[in-house]
């Protein structure tokens, strides 16, 4: 598999939310077609590969819950999950096997080891749409919600009961945005994780640590 190059550049000094929780940013090691500013949480794709940002704090422990804000997207497979470590990007936007899983904005659908296991509800490439994202490292399962919409687009599914969810490939996993080179991908398309430095726009699912420790 083909991975881009990878531009390194100096980790700003770590935020320290309420409580004296840290969250976590994504690193500038991981990026691959893409630069970071906004703190490290804002991922901005710099051309039409394949590329992405990712944060390295895998998790093999605990229950977290984080956002993600579109700035723009025109890839039809750029992607918001979680994914492992060791695995291109890929993995999320090109529909390759390996330990990744996030939603597809373009289309909806939510993606896990290279195939389509379900949805948000519909296309949520616009910009200000959020993707919500509950990880349950214990059991191995995501899911996925847009905007106020029920996770999984299910009426039943419910991280805080571990109800439905995508079960994922034994893995530590930690958060990712992906670039996709399909659909009319457009350099300046952009992403803005929430890992708990600021309120969330939304609930946070009982039994989640409201962000993601770095």
């Amino acid at each position: 598999m083909f991975i881009s190059p990878q531009i390194v550049a100096t980790r700003p000094p770590a935020i320290v939310a309420a409580g004296g929780f840290t969250p976590t940013t994504f690193d500038a090691a991981s990026l691959s077609n893409a630069t970071l500013s906004n703190g490290n949480l804002t991922a901005t794709r710099t051309n039409t590969s394949t590329g992405g940002a990712q944060s390295i704090a895998y998790k093999a422990a605990g229950k977290f819950y984080f956002e993600v804000t579109v700035g723009a997207s025109h890839g039809s497979t750029d992607s918001i999950g979680i994914m492992a470590s060791g695995y291109g990007y890929g993995a999320l936007t090109n529909g390759n096997t390996g330990a990744g899983s996030g939603v597809w904005l373009g289309s909806g659908q939510i993606v896990n080891n290279g195939g389509v296991v379900g949805s948000v509800g519909g296309a949520a490439n616009a910009g200000g749409n959020i993707i919500r994202v509950a990880h349950d490292a214990p059991n191995s399962k995501v899911w996925y919600a847009l905007n106020g919409g029920n996770w999984m687009n299910s009426g039943t599914a419910d991280p805080a009961t571990n109800n439905g969810g995508v079960s994922l490939l034994a893995a530590q996993y930690a958060p990712v945005v992906g670039f996709s080179p399909f659909g009319s991908p457009t350099v300046g398309d952009n992403f803005t994780a929430n890992f708990g430095a600021t309120p969330f726009t939304y609930g946070v699912p009982s039994g989640f640590t409201a962000g993601w420790s770095a």
